[in-house]
């Protein structure tokens, strides 16, 4: 490359390098201040609504605790709770009436409330889980107030008074206008007042089907409310209160519902329990900030809610309110149940069904308070401000959080404008760097002239650079140079041909000596080669088997040995120590002290082979404490029995059965000198057939390959056996071999393989 494009790229990289070292710390500041500027407006909206949410839940506790104590609803709470237990005896009702108000509720749940009921519930619902019939007091009230009431569903409850004449019409009448004035005014769902005795819901202002009901007994005695009205009538102070979390209440057409409950006493002594049925709207209107989330800082895709233990909504989902379409999209897309969505649908809610399992929620629930950027319920990264909530005992988190990419809009504009200034001035300067340059280099492209004509033998050749800068001064030392050089050149000539005669015979003494030496490798190939257990030897007594033999260099450490006594065939794979030449000189060894100990000194367990192998190493070649010796598997083969043992110093056999691999054990030590000189254990393998039994060194899960030049591990090893396991063993050993061929690719092999695989 030429100097004057050098000096171009230089001068450009240095204004380059200083322009984006610039733009990456502007943007990367502006990114940070817009971060923290989210996370605290987030934090400002979640206080916010959680504060209002607070005191909210905390004025429901205050009227429920105040109309508790109100004399007046003291006084109802005796005249419903009488009026309810003698309406018969007041009315003289014979059983013809209770046949009738019963005929009644029939009719209106068969024809009313089953089909509306099951209509937007997954599970059906039968009668006997609306209404009971044991008690007729309850039955004719519903009949009068709830099924004979010719007011429409949703106006029942402004039927004030029935055609009747009793304690209990007297008491409706005089004070259910009071108790609905109440409701309208400060938005409830319902308010029930219920025996603490019987558990009798003995009024309730919209007269649904728990009116009359026992929450003790009932069908609805399972339900959040009952479960509510439970632990309220054991309160024993006054002003103290029960809120139970949303749940499916049947009564409210499965919609999720929500009860606070507290007792009412007449002095000491209770009397009954009042309740209510929470505002789910007053509650979303608060979450959803009236659904002006921009006008609280939460722009296009921001929103606050509410989670409860479960990970389910308090609230309303912005997007279902906004975009119901795209908002049941992505519930598909993100694999919610259709049972779910089908339910969203039904109610238009969220509330209690949309699952919100964040690394947020998770968080928040776990106690804590936080910010932090990850995917939300959709799958989008989002920046959440987030905090435990405890409401009445309910253990909730509140959770205020906006699109990571709207947040950080005016950043990205930023960063565009960075880039496109960054680029003009990239412009600017690669054509200041060139004329630069180019005055620069004028005046050595001239020298560079002249110094070719030097260089092809001309030294007459007549330096015209007079500059006095640097490169002047390079062309002075040129001349003297030339001077130089040309004296130089024909004394050269004649050394260089003396000097190239005496090379070329030294290259040929080192290449002679190179043949000899690999000559003599190669032979000792062949030597340890006939040493190997020979293939056809194997198979007469295992007949379907592999062996992979891959030799680091020319010669190898790692061997497979075979013999055969009476009715004991053995098999032994071993790792000596080093390879090449030292390590075949190992193998040779070691492969002697096997057959000495086995065909000569007759020993048949293959421990005691191990173990008198270990002795005959340390006594001859480890008398100074060096470590040599070997990692092996020596298997045995009981030709009678056809039972398998072994011994194992380090490397251990598997057994692979129907896909499955089986680890046995082997004693962690060499045969050699090691850390443990223990005598060898033998072990039994239970083979059965179809088995197959793999043996191998450590050579092929050490070697380095694959994309990122790792060790391949004995993990993936067992992984391509399990996958390959049906097929034939020589099918088995193709794969096994291109697999390690491919991982290598084009380093080198470093250490010694060897694989067998015996099926049983």
């Amino acid at each position: 490359m030429k100097i004057g494009i050098k000096l171009t790229i230089i001068f450009f990289l240095i204004a380059f390098l200083s322009m984006l070292v610039v733009g990456i710390i502007s943007y990367k500041q502006a990114k940070a201040s817009f971060e923290i500027e989210s996370f605290n407006r987030l934090t400002a909206v979640r206080e916010a609504e959680a504060n209002q949410i607070t005191d909210y839940f905390q004025q429901i506790k205050d009227e429920l605790s105040t109309m508790a104590e109100d004399p007046s609803m003291i006084d109802a709470m005796k005249g419903f709770k009488y009026g309810f237990d003698h309406i018969h005896e007041e009315l003289n009702l014979d059983h013809q009436t209770f046949e009738r108000s019963r005929n009644h509720i029939e009719k209106y749940i068969d024809t009313i409330v089953l089909p509306k009921l099951n209509g937007g519930y997954s599970k059906k619902v039968s009668k006997e889980e609306v209404v009971n019939y044991t008690n007729k007091n309850a039955n004719f009230l519903q009949d009068q107030f709830m099924v004979s009431n010719n007011l429409p569903i949703g106006s029942k409850h402004l039927l004030d008074s029935i055609d009747h004449k009793c304690t209990y019409n007297a008491v409706h009448k005089k004070y259910h206008p009071v108790i609905r004035h109440f409701l309208d005014r400060f938005g409830y769902y319902d308010v029930f007042l219920i025996d603490h005795v019987t558990g009798n819901v003995v009024y309730t202002i919209y007269k649904e089907f728990d009116f009359g009901s026992s929450l003790l007994t009932g069908p609805f005695s399972k339900t959040n409310f009952a479960d509510c009205f439970n632990k309220a009538r054991v309160i024993k102070n006054k002003g103290e209160v029960n809120l139970v979390d949303f749940s499916a209440y049947l009564p409210s057409y499965n919609e999720r519902a929500s009860f606070i409950a507290c007792p009412i006493f007449e002095g000491n002594e209770m009397i009954g329990v009042l309740a209510f049925q929470m505002p789910i709207d007053k509650i979303n209107n608060i979450m959803t900030s009236n659904h002006q989330w921009a006008k609280v800082g939460l722009e296009k895709t921001g929103e606050t809610y509410l989670i409860g233990e479960d990970f389910k909504l308090r609230n309303q989902s912005r997007f279902l309110i906004e975009d119901s379409t795209n908002y049941f999209k992505m519930l598909t897309k993100i694999g919610t149940d259709d049972a779910t969505i089908a339910n969203i649908k039904n109610f238009h809610s969220t509330i209690g069904l949309q699952e919100v399992k964040t690394e947020g929620t998770i968080d928040a629930l776990a106690g804590n308070t936080g910010t932090k950027i990850f995917n939300d319920y959709r799958g989008v990264p989002v920046l959440s401000s987030y905090k435990p909530l405890k409401i009445l005992g309910m253990n909730w988190a509140i959770m205020s959080e906006i699109d990571e990419e709207e947040a950080f809009s005016h950043v990205v504009t930023l960063r565009n404008h960075i880039i496109e200034g960054f680029i003009v001035l990239l412009v600017i300067i690669l054509f200041v760097s060139y004329f630069v340059s180019k005055q620069i280099t004028k005046p050595l492209k001239e020298l560079t002239i002249d110094a070719a004509e030097i260089a092809n033998g001309n030294f007459d050749v007549v330096l015209n650079t007079n500059t006095k800068d640097e490169i002047g001064v390079l062309a002075d030392g040129f001349r003297k140079m030339q001077v130089s050089i040309s004296n130089l050149v024909h004394g050269l000539e004649d050394t260089v041909r003396a000097r190239t005669a005496e090379v070329v015979l030294q290259k040929d003494i080192i290449e002679e000596k190179q043949k000899e030496v690999l000559d003599s490798i190669n032979y000792a190939k062949r030597i340890q080669y006939t040493l190997l257990a020979n293939d056809n030897f194997i198979r007469k007594f295992l007949k379907d088997h592999f062996v992979i033999f891959k030799p680091k260099d020319i010669v190898s450490g790692d061997f497979y040995w075979a013999t055969k006594t009476d009715n004991k065939f053995y098999l032994a794979v071993c790792d000596s120590t080093g390879h090449g030449v030292p390590g075949a000189f190992m193998s040779l060894l070691n492969i002697s002290f096997l057959n000495e100990a086995i065909n000569q000194k007759k020993i048949e367990e293959p421990n005691k082979v191990l173990d008198y192998v270990r002795q005959r190493l340390i006594k001859n070649i480890s008398k100074d404490g060096g470590q040599d010796g070997m990692d092996a598997i020596l298997l045995c083969f009981d030709l009678e029995t056809k039972e398998v043992t072994y011994a194992a110093a380090n490397n251990a056999p598997i057994i692979i059965r129907e896909g499955t691999i089986i680890e046995y054990e082997a004693d962690k030590m060499p045969v050699g000198i090691g850390v443990r000189n223990e005598p060898f254990r033998l072990f039994k393998i239970d083979a059965f057939k179809d088995d197959v039994i793999l043996v191998y060194t450590d050579g092929f899960a050490d070697q380095f390959g694959g994309p990122k030049g790792k060790k391949f591990k004995y993990k993936q090893l067992k992984e391509n056996l399990i996958i390959n396991h049906q097929l034939s063993l020589s099918e088995q050993k193709e794969k096994l071999v291109t697999v390690f061929e491919s991982w290598k690719g084009d380093l080198e092999q470093v250490d010694d393989v060897c694989v067998i695989g015996i099926r049983m």
